[in-house]
């Protein structure tokens, strides 16, 4: 295999694993604000 198809395998999994990230990232922050909600909809319920 030469060099530069190494180098170009390389980044592509590089990208994959950054966009992976993101998208991660985001399913945590939206799950961290469903949970807040939750815990105030518990809140105004025990009121």
């Amino acid at each position: 295999m030469k060099e530069y198809q190494n180098l170009i395998g390389r980044i592509i999994i590089a990208a994959a694993i950054i966009i992976a990230a993101v998208i991660i990232a985001g399913a945590i922050d939206s799950a961290g604000v469903n949970i807040q909600q939750g815990f105030h909809l518990a809140g105004d319920l025990l009121r």
